[in-house]
């Protein structure tokens, strides 16, 4: 039988989304001023890597809606 969360040390859904995006903004940031990558190179490998996901599980572009 499955245990209960205690709800004390569950986080919801919009919270976590919010942490992800602090931390990928960082990583880019530390990344593109130590030079290692730039945002630009960045921007192109997410595309690249979007664009091999199947169809359904890609995230929607603004404006295809």
């Amino acid at each position: 039988m499955a245990e209960k969360l205690d709800p004390k040390q569950t986080v919801d859904l919009r919270e976590l989304l919010i942490s992800e995006v602090i931390q990928l903004e960082a990583l880019t940031n530390l990344l593109d001023r130590k030079g290692i990558i730039s945002k630009e190179e960045l921007l192109e490998e997410i595309k690249r890597v979007a664009a091999r996901l199947p169809r359904a599980e890609r995230p929607k572009e603004a404006g295809t809606e």
